[in-house]
């Protein structure tokens, strides 16, 4: 059973520090918006640190032009997004992590509200996210939520809006690196499936549509369904689940037609 360390109760708000993790391969049009999202920040106890997988298109170079605002910058070859994230949170010395990839923006709040919340009790959040295109012009918005009837459908919420504490990873681990697109799916499961009280909160992030998980939709789903089976979620679950989310799709569309 998880147990939330005292130290996250006890420490004042700003006293906290905050590990901020971009990982990045061959994104010279998206890196420096996400890195300026960060400095936006009106949180200030925050380590910032930049992955790189070896990039080759300029992206080394506009990461070195604002080496001011990074405290941590490695260039590696990497096994994937699994692996990098993996890698970001074991050299993270903050008290809670959030992951921010290539292109996406946190809203200048947003490491605060995050604080906030898990000062509140939470051992993981998670916000809202605006899904942009690359001029930044919102296409579509999501509100987050999470609740185990809708698995079918999602988590609820995309991951750019998640923060967690350094010391739910050191319980339940990091991602899976077998998997290439619902790695946060699993996560997250393991996460309440040990106890994490995982919250929704006033976090507000923009996230660049055409992620790996977006383009390879299909192959995506089949692996969010096989980590809910893998998390104890059988497969009547988990089509009862794909019924309602249809049915609730469907309504909506009836609704909008009416």
């Amino acid at each position: 059973m998880w147990v939330k360390p005292a130290f996250l109760i006890l420490v004042e708000p700003i006293m906290i520090k905050v590990s901020l993790i971009t990982v990045v391969l061959n994104s010279c049009n998206y890196i420096e918006r996400t890195m300026k999202s960060v400095q936006r920040q009106d949180y200030r106890n925050i380590e910032y640190i930049v992955l790189d997988g070896g990039s080759v298109d300029g992206t080394i170079e506009i990461v070195n032009r604002n080496l001011d605002q990074v405290d941590i910058f490695r260039s590696e070859r990497d096994k994937g997004i699994s692996d990098a994230w993996n890698k970001g949170i074991e050299i993270a010395s903050g008290d809670i992590i959030g992951l921010i990839n290539a292109g996406d923006e946190y809203s200048p709040d947003s490491v605060t509200k995050a604080v906030e919340a898990i000062q509140a009790g939470a051992d993981c959040i998670y916000g809202d996210t605006d899904l942009v295109d690359d001029n930044g012009k919102v296409i579509s918005h999501n509100q987050g939520k999470f609740h185990p009837w809708f698995y079918s459908g999602g988590i609820g919420f995309y991951h750019p809006s998640c923060f967690a504490t350094k010391a739910l990873y050191n319980q339940i681990g990091g991602f899976d690196t077998n998997l290439l697109y619902a790695m946060d799916t699993d996560w997250i499961l393991r996460a309440t499936k040990a106890g994490g009280i995982l919250r929704h909160a006033p976090v507000s992030v923009k996230m660049v549509s055409g992620g790996v998980s977006v383009i390879n939709q299909f192959s995506a789903y089949g692996e969010h369904l096989q980590s809910l089976q893998k998390n104890g979620y059988g497969k009547s679950t988990a089509y009862l689940s794909m019924i309602s989310t249809a049915v609730r799709g469907l309504s909506r569309i009836l609704i909008k037609g009416a």
